[in-house]
């Protein structure tokens, strides 16, 4: 390949871009607003000067709509200038085409020598321009930066979210990561994309839980784990262990549910600890193994605390404490327990905080409207049940809190279902779909 094979090449990706730039009716400056990548990227593929990086392309690729076309040009490009780099190299090392040196009969041992040696330099010089190419190329710092920062948004909005809208945001993410780390790159860049390519995958592995999806939570889970086993972050280890209980749990599984989190029993982090007590407590519970269940709960009030959303997991802060207490107490038919803690978790839930999820909070209304139709008569209050359930029946609950909607259709006595409130929050609850619509995970 030659020089001016290269600028051919150039040239043609210079002329489909303005073509696609005039069909889109796109400027550089839109391009820069749509991608976030520079202008001058734009500018450099129409004057035929650097070529932009893959992520550049593929974002170009993605906005005009044509598949790999630009980036595959890209890659022709870098094939060529590599080729052209190559042969400057063998030709002022003296290496004709066959990669051998001309040398005359007697001269024969010393000429194969300077073969090896010249041979040597041009590799070493490839050696030089790869290493740079290692370190300054793969994923660049502005984008992993700015793929952490939109990571640490979602952990901040998830708890709150409707996981439909979230869905798009992290799959594009993850489609991003998952192309920087098929990338050469150095140790560090490579350790923070795989971090991340963690956290994108059991955020994708929770979307697919919320959805009921079971299969695809089970097959994120376990491409979480090899990143979390490859990083050996901690949060991320202890969140895809409470992802693998939760599934479990969710399934009927309590005694998987409980060695879901064995492999993480030795690894310890304040932002985790009370939400691997807290789901240990809950699976105990249902194995009826009261006192583990006890110590358990006793654990997890001990390690909690406020935190800001981070990456995994939410954490389990006062609201959450009281919230799997009173939610232990209904499975156990402590109702002294579930008195004491419900009203905590509403009124912690109240306030918000770092603790917060939606979810979590609706959980804690459905403890109060259990308690209101279990124990002796005299205590009941169905139709405060009914109207705490009919509330969250309109919030588009997730599979977990729908679940409990229909604990709690089932726990109303037959003399309570010929209360108004209560008839009409049962047609509601029997019009739920058997399983919750899927969204679709790509």
């Amino acid at each position: 390949m030659h020089a001016d094979g290269v600028e051919a090449l150039k040239r043609m990706l210079a002329t489909r871009f303005r073509e696609l730039q005039e069909e889109h009716d796109l400027s550089g400056t839109e391009l820069e607003k749509r991608t976030t990548h520079d202008r001058k990227n734009a500018s450099g593929i129409r004057n035929q000067g650097r070529l932009p990086t893959r992520d550049v392309l593929h974002a170009y690729d993605t906005v005009f709509g044509t598949g790999s076309e630009l980036t595959d040009l890209g890659e022709r490009i870098r094939a060529a200038q590599k080729a052209v780099r190559l042969s400057s190299l063998t030709a002022a090392a003296g290496i004709g085409p066959s990669g051998q040196q001309p040398s005359e009969p007697q001269e024969e041992a010393s000429a194969t020598d300077r073969r090896e040696f010249a041979t040597l330099a041009a590799l070493s010089a490839l050696a030089a321009t790869t290493r740079q190419r290692i370190t300054n190329g793969g994923a660049p710092d502005q984008t992993l930066d700015d793929l952490e920062s939109d990571v640490d948004d979602i952990a901040r909005v998830y708890g709150s979210a409707p996981p439909t809208r979230l869905l798009q945001d992290v799959a594009d993410l993850w489609h991003q990561t998952e192309r920087i780390l098929e990338l050469r790159m150095s140790a560090e860049t490579r350790t923070r994309a795989t971090l991340l390519g963690g956290q994108l995958t059991y955020f994708l592995g929770r979307l697919a839980f919320n959805a009921e999806d079971f299969r695809s939570a089970r097959r994120f889970a376990g491409l979480a784990d090899m990143y979390a086993q490859e990083t050996g972050e901690p949060v991320l280890l202890m969140s895809v262990a409470t992802l693998y209980s939760s599934i479990a749990y969710h399934t009927g599984r309590y005694q998987k549910a409980v060695s879901a989190l064995r492999p993480v029993h030795s690894i310890h982090h304040p932002y985790m600890d009370a939400r691997v007590a807290a789901y240990n407590a809950r699976a105990y519970a249902k194995l009826g193994d009261v006192d583990a269940a006890r110590q358990s709960l006793d654990r997890m009030e001990r390690t909690a605390s406020v935190y800001s959303p981070v990456p995994g997991e939410t954490p389990v802060g006062p609201a959450a404490v009281a919230m799997f207490r009173s939610g232990v107490g209904i499975i156990l038919g402590d109702r002294m327990m579930v008195e004491e803690w419900a009203p905590l978790a509403i009124e912690g839930y109240s306030r918000g905080g770092g603790d917060f999820t939606i979810e979590e909070a609706q959980h804690a209304d459905l403890t109060v409207a259990l308690a209101h139709v279990t124990g002796p008569r005299s205590a009941t209050e169905p139709e405060e049940a009914a109207r705490i359930a009919q509330a969250i029946l309109g919030a588009d609950p997730t599979h977990t809190v729908t679940a409990r909607l229909r604990q709690c259709a089932g726990a109303f006595r037959p003399s309570d279902r010929k209360l108004p409130e209560v008839a009409a929050f049962l047609d509601e609850c029997r019009a739920l779909p058997s399983r919750p619509v899927r969204a679709s995970l790509r």
